[in-house]
């Protein structure tokens, strides 16, 4: 009979089971094959029924045993949840021997981070889940307790909805009560309460408005002054979720991450130690993406020198430490050209070129992500993003199985098709429109959302051409089903903003026969669309189809009585009030496109200048004279000016007659993302 076989018969028959659990934890420890084969074997079930709370010494051994046979090791860490271990394990941490509660504190630990999917457990058994929450609450519970419950309550938390069901405000006011009575000179006891509140904060904007009301911010900035790394770091992480809910004053919240947040990035980011660059980076990350001050902040403290420098010894083979890598990029370079700047100088940038054809999407989103913060950048449009061999990967990207690839190479896309972008043309050359008119038929929202952006800043200053082709492939039944009244404002907005750049016209001769064409179709449901899309909830919707409206009665006294004839007018006088001044803008430029003094019209229409009149004396009527006048006097500078110029082409002075013909407002979009 073999070793292993003699031991568990020992068991089975209890025989010296003190001496054998000693025997098989010390054949184990260092041992993999003979503790494969103890678990093989169907050690763990028999030790888990021989746990006898009153046996102290007995349990310590068999937790101790188990702990070694499920740590780092699949197959034993299964058997411990699959035998109902979990709960036998938990109710140990209730007993009052502290040596127990430690060892079985441990065997829960080790065993959860050998799973693959620790969560799942508690998905399964929310009575365990319960457990941990209760015993994590307790006022009895010991550091040991406590840190192994706020590792399963913060794992859950991080990964799955468990907020429904957890009793969180309860969890974080445990949290709350420790910190405000603990002593900050050890700070290290505070971890297991930091780490939950560090997740919670993360999700929860209650939980950060909990913290600012218990005056726990303060003791924050404190611990952040202190001496213990990981209390320093936990206490920055919470300080930056309370930043991006805008609980904090800006100009306190500046003035720390300057003083504190900053240069603590700094030295983990010089610090010679991986874990520590890594977990530096994906701090950067989070605080540099709340602002364009935090990435001014993080220039000026040589962050970005610290980032190049982490770069030379990463590659896209080393695919997590790349991938966090990047996304700090991609964080740091979002709004801030000097911090873009350095890294198209650095080696960086290359790394960001070669991450676009890696096989793994998580170095492919982050590769894709830092490229859309670099391609905002309008001089390296046209110099550096030129010369990278970016298209052929960033097409492929449009096609991957994974969604969040083909939506980060669309939002990088939209800034590469821009119309002073040398990448447009090879985008087009390269088949890429019929591949983004494909994806605008997507079903997935995100890449229709985006499909449609990087069209719209396709057609952005495009010619005849492109637009005709867009209208015959497209189709004006698609456009109509974006901008026509739904519950999804953020595709509707789209839609609008598309049909902005579509009605554009600045060059009037060489456009006017194509956008007269499809406008002259569907002249009344564009109307109607207008008027309808006008009066939605949401102001972006509204200000992008006052938009269409200024380039919809350009040049076109058919496309003028139209819009008159509709509830659109009364709209208009409406927003001239409007306290969002780019709503009052956007009102005055339609007024002053409506009244203005065409010399010839697209259509030949006769009598212009008695329609002119008419509409004229109409909005008179309406009131528009004097609420213009108002706003003579108005807060924002550009609409006095607009407003003024109204007035006079109102009142018929003569502005029209004597200004260039460019006068009116034409109004496209295009919008770096």
């Amino acid at each position: 009979m073999d070793e292993a076989t003699l031991q568990c018969s020992n068991l089975q028959n209890g025989t010296n089971i003190k001496e054998t659990v000693k025997r098989i934890k010390n054949l184990c420890v260092g041992h993999p094959a003979e503790k494969t084969e103890y678990i093989q074997k169907g050690i763990v079930a028999a030790l888990l029924k021989l746990i006898d709370p009153t046996d102290a010494e007995l349990t310590w051994q068999i937790c101790g045993t188990i702990g070694i046979l499920a740590n780092k090791n699949l197959a034993g860490a299964q058997q411990v949840v699959s035998n109902s271990g979990l709960s036998t394990l938990l109710s140990l941490l209730s007993c009052n021997q502290e040596r127990i509660v430690k060892q079985a504190s441990q065997c829960i630990l080790v065993a959860l981070q050998s799973i693959d999917d620790p969560v799942q457990v508690f998905r399964e058994n929310m009575q365990l889940l319960e457990t941990v929450s209760g015993l994590f609450c307790s006022s009895l519970a010991s550091t040991s307790v406590t840190e192994c419950t706020s590792f399963v309550l913060t794992r859950c938390l991080e990964t799955v909805d468990f907020d429904i069901v957890v009793d969180w405000s309860r969890i974080s006011t445990v949290c709350i009560n420790n910190i405000k009575s603990s002593t900050l000179r050890d700070s290290t006891n505070l971890v297991p309460y930091l780490t939950v509140l560090k997740t919670l904060t993360t999700r929860l904007r209650e939980v950060g408005i909990q913290l600012v009301d218990y005056n726990i911010v303060e003791i924050l900035v404190e611990l952040m002054k202190g001496v213990e790394m990981t209390v320093k770091i936990l206490a920055c992480k919470i300080y930056a979720n309370l930043m991006h809910f805008n609980l904090l004053q800006e100009d306190q919240a500046s003035k720390v991450t300057a003083v504190l947040i900053m240069p603590l990035l700094h030295r983990m980011l010089s610090k010679n130690e991986r874990n520590v660059q890594l977990e530096g980076c994906k701090m950067l990350s989070e605080v540099a993406s709340i602002g364009e001050i935090y990435q001014r902040q993080a220039f000026d403290c040589n962050l970005v020198h610290d980032l190049i420098e982490l770069g030379r010894y990463i590659s896209v083979a080393d695919v997590e430490a790349a991938s966090i890598l990047l996304q700090a990029v991609a964080a740091v370079c979002s709004l801030v050209e000097d911090c873009r700047r350095l890294i198209f100088e650095s080696r960086l940038f290359a790394l960001v070129v070669s991450s676009l054809d890696a096989s793994h999407s998580e170095l492919k989103i982050a590769g894709l992500s830092a490229l859309r913060s670099l391609s905002r950048s309008v001089r390296n449009l046209r110099t550096s993003l030129a010369e990278a061999s970016l298209m052929e990967p960033l097409l492929k990207s449009l096609s991957d199985e994974n969604k969040q690839v083909q939506v980060q190479a669309l939002s990088t896309i939209c800034n590469l098709v821009l119309y002073f972008s040398p990448l447009k043309n090879l985008f087009l050359e390269s088949n890429g429109l019929t591949t983004l008119l494909n994806l605008c038929h997507s079903n997935d929202k995100s890449l229709k959302y985006y499909a449609i952006w990087a069209l719209k800043n396709l057609l952005f200053l495009s010619g005849s051409k492109m637009k005709k082709r867009i209208i015959d492939e497209f189709g004006m039944d698609y456009i109509f089903c974006l901008i026509e009244k739904g519950e999804d404002y953020s595709l509707q907005e789209q839609g609008m903003n598309l049909l902005r750049n579509l009605t554009c016209t600045f060059s009037i001769e060489s456009e006017q026969e194509i956008v007269l064409d499809f406008i002259e179709e569907h002249c009344y449901r564009l109307v109607l669309c207008i008027q309808d899309s006008l009066q939605s909830p949401s102001m972006e919707v509204v200000l992008q189809s006052l938009y269409v409206v200024c380039n919809f009665v350009v040049g076109n006294e058919r496309h003028k009585q139209a819009i008159c004839n509709s509830k659109v007018p009364k709209l208009l006088l409406h927003f001239l009030t409007d306290s969002n001044y780019q709503i009052r803008i956007a009102a005055i430029w339609c007024v002053i496109n409506l009244v203005w003094k065409e010399t010839n019209d697209i259509c030949d229409v006769p009598n212009l200048s008695d329609c002119r009149k008419a509409r004229i004396a109409s909005l008179i009527e309406m009131g528009f004279e004097e609420t213009l006048e108002r706003l003579l006097t108005d807060s924002n500078v550009e609409v006095r000016g607009r407003a003024e110029t109204a007035l006079q082409l109102l009142r018929d002075r003569t502005l029209s007659e004597s200004a260039g013909e460019n006068e009116f407002e034409q109004i496209s979009r295009s919008i770096l993302l």
